[in-house]
């Protein structure tokens, strides 16, 4: 279920800047070399495999820019790509990729617009859901109906955070119709442009919003559950941070008893980012 129609479907304390992992002048890496992205694609694509997806459609020479072997570095040393200052540039020229999409068959099935992202291109943390409802598909905004309001509690009044202090964006940038679940072929066609996005903002840390977010991001099959209750390490390119998986604000709302469970997820998340719990 897709996250605008739950019915079917701080004081903000400053983040504490990232470990040690910005260049002089606090500028980004910028996104892997080339190569490191053949070895990322192989990976994606022995994933999509494995969850039985047979055949994908991608744009005629789009790999052909791709080298087999990235360039030699010097002794001693391990070749990196340039550092990026401008993360909103970054995702501007993502979304410029993205277009009026047409890749899966979302384009032609009532989708009103394409949702990219929503927030701080600098954020130490990034929410990921599954996919826009129809609320995110009038306005063109990730999280802004009832679910988007729970999540904004969730952001403000739970971790004390205000939502232009994080970025929030969805596996699958268009609403599938009647807000059902993405299929696996709609998110193994977006999910690379979520993988640019991520590897272009370099969060401290990704809380992923129910099964089909943490599925994409940790390249697993299983519950939520069994994978809830602690830190994963992720990698993306060159660049690896945590992930916090936690039940979706869509659920939460069709089943408030899982409340409590959701506000430890949260803890967690803001025990590793240093936050306190805001005063009432």
């Amino acid at each position: 279920m897709s996250e605008g129609d739950a019915s079917s479907s701080p004081g903000a304390a400053a983040v504490a800047r990232r470990r040690g992992g910005t260049a002089a002048g606090g500028r980004r890496p910028a996104e892997p070399h080339p190569a490191a992205s053949r070895s990322l694609l192989f990976d994606y694509l022995e994933f999509q495999r494995e969850l039985g997806i047979e055949t994908l459609r991608w744009p005629r020479g789009a790999l052909d820019s791709l080298p087999s072997a990235p360039p030699p570095a010097a002794a001693g040393q391990t070749a990196a790509a340039a550092p990026s200052a401008d993360p909103a540039a970054a995702l501007a020229a993502i979304r410029a990729d993205l277009g009026d999409c047409t890749r899966c068959p979302l384009h032609s099935q009532g989708r009103k617009q394409i949702v990219f992202g929503d927030g701080n291109p600098r954020a130490e943390l990034v929410f990921v859901g599954e996919a826009p409802g129809a609320d995110e598909d009038r306005q063109g905004v990730p999280f802004v109906g009832r679910a988007g309001q729970l999540l904004n509690d969730m952001i403000q009044k739970g971790m004390g955070l205000e939502r232009s202090q994080v970025y929030i964006c969805n596996v699958v940038k268009c609403r599938p119709p009647e807000n059902r679940t993405p299929e696996p072929n709609e998110c193994a066609t977006c999910s690379p442009f979520l993988f640019r996005q991520l590897a272009a903002i370099r969060p401290r840390l990704i809380i992923a919003l129910g099964s089909v977010a943490a599925q994409n991001l940790l390249h697993y099959r299983g519950s939520l559950a069994s994978v809830r209750g602690r830190l994963h390490d992720i990698s993306i390119g060159d660049f690896a941070t945590k992930l916090v998986v936690t039940y979706h604000p869509a659920y939460l709302l069709r089943d408030p008893t899982q409340k409590k469970a959701a506000w430890q997820d949260l803890q967690m998340a803001m025990s590793y980012l240093g936050l306190r719990r805001p005063s009432r």
